[in-house]
């Protein structure tokens, strides 16, 4: 580092602490606080607002058995309402049952979670009835709890994954020696230059060579013309801004690009360039002689409704990761790494933890990171729970020990996150196709698209198809393959036609099954470069005035282009005719809701109204000319003052279920309205 002297990593210290004291006491035992508090000169009410933050704190002790069961998309498809009806009914002074946000195990609807009091994890029941669930509780209280499921019980194979470069097989880090490969052949470079020019000795150069890797460690000293020589190097300043020297890492970043690899948490942000942000705030502390440390964050968070592929992805493929994290750190030139993963995700935990073990054993990543030279510790942070957390700076403030609130801004993390320094965060994903991208290359990633498109994707299904699942496919695969393809999802379930489809979980509401020029295509769609080339690809009139959305093309500029909601997330939600859309609309509702962090009060205020409103519908509580004339108007206006106001996604996201609702399936609001004369009570 600039200052000659190694800095401390960082870590957590009220959310692990807060973590032990529930998992001793079985929740936040008050005098337990205050202890801590004590001893810790911590005030007591700063830990009180951030364990009365997060849903997985206990402020009170819990009941002998606790039974939650997911309320959102595709468990509401499973019966999980009727379930909480049935079993909430037998709550007594030993059970307490519970709804919940999404569980990440929407693959095998309804999700149930079952918490013993002084077990140490939760048991997950999957797809169970009523009745059996009844029985699992039965056991449970009798002292015999029976097996739960596992997600390690589904049938993946990452040997089966583009993703996995290893194919399966035991990984090698061959990115990360192929990176290490790259700097140190421009440091030998370099150290050829100072011998030639300078007539530096043995001393220097290795001098030089520990400085320009980051070995400035205790012990570690070198004189000014050394040390010069080295910031240059650092920063790629002067004569090592050439890309065969201090600018090493361009070449790899290049590679990115030709990969065109994007975000893939849902933004769709070019990857490249928040490496190159990153990279260039620390050349930037370099310059100025302050603080060079960086931090590379995965957001594991994943608790988005009917979003599943990262638990897939660090179960089984927990090397692609943990490569991706040591990569990103060789390249931006950060001090250390987090996997941040929901608490829920017990088995994925485990097996990142392994996976950094024996990294760390190969001398990759760690205090002591001898192949890398220089140090470079990962671990991983258990969330404490919170939808909110998925939002990049929410999760930066729950990682600092604070409430997971969002922030405004800018300045943006990649200069200003983690304790204010550089930070790097990005999705499962992304990060998993670095060590592919880098040791194939970026031009073939990029030709395994389709139909015009760069690349592969995971996407989680849900809903009414015969194989719920994750999937790794072709970027470009129409709907239609992956609906109805044998190698995907195998056709909806019970051969049913497709009423509507969510392409991002709730967040981007729900399109129908043909979108028209009236309502759904955008404005002049026929002159859209992308409908002209999707009409040449699929085959249809180019001026024609509706489209079939199994005919759309699995990619984010397409959607964005052409789909009336520009979504395309991971989470795909697939509905059946017969399903009711107005009863979707009000469970994304209420999970908007339920999930709000209260910070901005239009979001706050907004998703409760919002939520209250569908109550009222659904309970035929207001007239159909009330309807047209009040209601519809109020939630536009509403749903606009939302978006405009709020800090996050995730208040921007509240409108859209009910926007898509009114547009698209009119039929299924109307069977809930009230005649005019007998409106079932007063909206509220």
């Amino acid at each position: 580092m600039s200052s000659g002297e190694a800095r401390p990593a960082y870590e957590a210290v009220l959310v692990p602490a807060l973590t032990r004291i529930q998992h001793e006491f079985g929740f936040l035992k008050r005098e337990a606080l205050v202890e801590y508090a004590k001893d810790s000169g911590t005030p007591l009410h700063r830990l009180q607002a951030v364990a009365s933050f997060f849903p997985h704190f206990r402020l009170s002790p819990p009941k002998k058995i606790t039974l939650r069961v997911c309320r959102d998309m595709a468990c509401h498809l499973a019966g999980s309402a009727a379930i909480l009806r049935d079993i909430g009914a037998s709550a007594d002074g030993d059970l307490a049952v519970e709804g919940v946000s999404c569980l990440g195990r929407c693959d095998r609807a309804p999700a149930a979670c079952v918490e013993v009091r002084g077990a140490e994890h939760e048991s997950y029941f999957l797809g169970r009835t009523a009745e059996e669930l009844k029985a699992i509780l039965g056991a449970c209280s009798a002292g015999t709890p029976p097996a739960c499921d596992h997600d390690a019980d589904q049938k993946y194979s990452a040997g089966d994954w583009a993703i996995d470069a290893y194919r399966g097989n035991a990984p090698e880090y061959l990115g990360v020696q192929k990176a290490i490969a790259a700097r140190n052949a421009a440091i030998a470079s370099a150290g050829l230059i100072f011998a030639e020019q300078r007539n530096w000795g043995s001393d220097k150069l290795e001098q030089f060579r520990r400085g320009a890797v980051g070995q400035t460690g205790a012990g570690f000293s070198a004189d000014d013309e050394v040390s010069g020589a080295v910031l240059a190097w650092q920063t790629a300043a002067d004569w090592a801004s050439d890309p065969s020297l201090g600018g090493w890492s361009d070449a790899l970043l290049d590679e990115f690009k030709a990969a065109d690899l994007r975000g893939l948490g849902g933004a769709g942000i070019p990857a490249v360039q928040k490496w190159k942000d990153v990279r260039d705030a620390v050349r930037g502390a370099r310059q100025r002689g302050t603080d060079d440390r960086a931090f590379i964050v995965v957001n594991g968070d994943e608790s988005e409704p009917a979003t599943f592929k990262d638990r897939e992805l660090l179960l089984r493929a927990p090397h692609t990761i943990v490569e991706g994290v040591i990569l990103a750190g060789l390249i931006t030139e950060a001090s250390q790494g987090f996997i941040y993963i929901r608490h829920e995700y017990a088995e994925q935990i485990a097996a990142c933890e392994t996976e950094i073990r024996r990294a760390e054993g190969m001398g990759f990543c760690g205090a002591n990171a001898s192949v890398l030279g220089r140090p470079f510790p990962i671990s991983v942070f258990v969330s404490p729970g919170g939808y909110i957390c998925g939002e990049q700076s929410a999760l930066i403030e729950a990682m600092s020990d604070r409430r997971g609130e969002p922030r405004n801004m800018p300045p943006k993390l990649e200069t200003n996150g983690l304790i204010d320094l550089p930070t790097l965060v990005s999705n499962v994903e992304t990060f998993a196709w670095v060590p592919c991208i880098l040791i194939h290359g970026g031009k073939t990633y990029a030709a395994q698209g389709v139909n015009t498109w760069q690349g592969r994707r995971f996407f989680s299904v849900s809903g009414d198809v015969k194989r719920p699942g994750v999937f790794e496919v072709p970027m470009g695969l129409t709907l239609r393959e992956l609906i109805h393809g044998e190698q995907y999802c195998g056709g909806m379930a019970g051969d049913q036609k497709l009423k509507a489809f969510a392409p991002s979980g709730p967040s981007g509401g729900f399109l129908p099954a043909m979108l028209t020029a009236a309502r759904g295509l955008p404005r002049n769609h026929t002159e859209k470069k992308e409908w002209q080339a999707l009409a040449a690809r699929r085959g249809f009139d180019p001026a024609a005035t509706e489209l079939d959305i199994l005919d759309l093309e699995l990619e984010l500029n397409l959607f964005r282009a052409l789909s009336p909601t520009q979504a395309l997330g991971a989470g795909l939600v697939v509905y059946a005719e017969g399903r009711d859309m107005a009863g979707e609309a009000v469970k994304s509702a209420e999970f908007f809701r339920n999930e709000s962090c209260g910070k901005c009060v239009p979001c706050r205020t907004g998703s409760q109204k919002f939520a209250s409103l569908g109550a009222h519908l659904l309970a035929g509580g207001i007239a159909a000319d009330r309807w047209k004339n009040d209601i519809t108007p109020l939630i536009t206006e509403l749903g606009k003052a939302i978006e405009m106001a709020s800090i996050c996604g995730l208040g921007r996201s509240v409108p859209m279920p009910w926007r898509t609702l009114i547009n698209f399936f009119p039929d299924d609001i109307a069977r809930h309205l009230a005649d005019a004369a007998q409106p079932k009570g007063d909206v509220p």
